[in-house]
């Protein structure tokens, strides 16, 4: 088998609905609304709570506040009546220096960087803030982890997504050196012809393949910058992560998958957006098509992992897009847009239907929603607008800010 069936379960009878779907999202932003903490937060999740060693209140965007605030000016700009709350990003900066979700870093997901994103996005003239954000992404810059969590290409995205916003050259600058640390640090092992990063995120030195941690996540942010680059690298990039996706890949028929990562090996196969076959196709879904041998293969290995997440099924652990049925939906809705096949869309609709019974379901046990982006409901709620409208569709805090 190429994914564990003890983490999925059989998806929804129920068919896609426009009006449950949108009437989901008004749900889902009513009981953010109501339930903000005089704190300038939001009542932490058991299920968060489980995750981190400091007790109390999360700030960080990948479970915190500030990802819950981004979820709410993406859907101002979707159209949507929300509360804006970016003028309380600063409590939850200064809340977040004082008492860490795990430690004070500067990275995207669980550092200062993904709770100063949203500030910045809101006030790109913000000279205070933009010292804030030069400091945090040059601090990733020597960190030895080569990912999107707390390194180089989670700055990267966020150097990107400011460069295309503002056209400040600092910000291109910025996304420049985390370039070239991460070409200059990308090793061939000549035993299995393989390219990939040496990451000690965890902290023992590892090689990932997957989109959060490894080696598609980082050709992803290298491609969606790749002409801000001297030199062009675009076709070396290419080959070198197609190449080492093909020989590292685990095929069964018309299914794909791979391990967690090698040297130590982890032989887990996921289906998840952080790890496993999910994520690799929302990573490498948006390579631009050309008749290459690479491009080809790379479709070719796309349609079967595509293929896999479907097979699976939603994921038991909820509705979430890290490591649940959203994220997984999110690889169905890429396919989508990378080749135009409805059947994808079906598909990511369905997980759609199948997220929304989870949430409400974990509603009802938890007597409370999941107030976070990259682990709850206001991550979901994005999800389910990109399945009604999925010419838009990317994943936020990541291809979206």
């Amino acid at each position: 088998m190429l994914f564990d069936q003890s983490r999925h379960e059989p998806l929804t009878k129920c068919l896609w609905d426009d009006a449950f779907v949108e009437a989901e999202i008004l749900t889902i932003i009513d009981d953010i609304e109501r339930s903000l903490l005089p704190e300038s937060c939001w009542p932490t999740h058991p299920l968060d709570a489980e995750s981190y060693p400091n007790a109390g209140p999360k700030w960080s965007a990948y479970a915190g506040a500030a990802g819950t605030i981004h979820v709410l000016q993406i859907l101002s700009r979707y159209g949507y009546r929300v509360t804006d709350l970016s003028d309380i990003l600063e409590t939850v900066y200064q809340s977040f220096l004082k008492s860490p979700d795990v430690s004070v870093e500067p990275g995207l997901q669980i550092g200062e960087l993904g709770i100063l994103m949203p500030a910045m996005l809101a006030q790109s003239n913000n000279e205070v803030l933009s010292r804030r954000v030069i400091r945090c992404m040059e601090a990733t810059l020597e960190l030895p982890l080569y990912e999107i969590t707390s390194g180089q290409s989670g700055m990267m995205h966020g150097a990107l997504a400011l460069y295309r916003k503002t056209g400040e050259n600092h910000w291109k600058e910025l996304y420049v050196k985390g370039a070239k640390t991460l070409l200059d640090n990308w090793k061939l092992d000549t035993n299995t012809g393989e390219w990939l990063w040496q990451s000690q995120v965890f902290g023992p030195k590892r090689h990932y393949y997957g989109a959060c941690h490894g080696l598609t996540g980082n050709a992803n942010i290298l491609l969606q910058g790749v002409d801000l680059l001297p030199n062009d690298p675009r076709a070396m990039i290419l080959k070198r992560t197609i190449s080492t996706l093909n020989i590292s890949v685990e095929q069964d028929d018309n299914l794909a998958n791979w391990k967690l990562c090698t040297k130590p090996n982890i032989e887990k196969l996921l289906v998840q957006w952080c790890h496993g076959a999910a994520g690799i196709v929302t990573a490498m879904a948006r390579t631009p098509q050309d008749d290459s041998q690479y491009s080809k293969l790379l479709d070719r290995l796309l349609q079967k992992t595509g293929e896999l997440v479907w097979q699976a099924g939603p994921l038991v652990k909820g509705a979430n897009i890290c490591h649940g049925t959203s994220g997984n939906g999110y690889a169905l809705l890429y396919l989508y847009r990378r080749t135009g096949d409805s059947m994808w869309l079906e598909r990511a609709r369905l997980f759609a239907i199948h997220a929304i019974e989870q949430c409400q379901k974990a509603r009802l046990v938890y007597g409370q929603g999941r107030y976070t982006l990259w682990t709850g409901d206001a991550g979901l709620a994005i999800y389910l607008y990109h399945c009604l409208h999925p010419k838009e569709a990317a994943i936020p805090g990541l291809d979206l800010f």
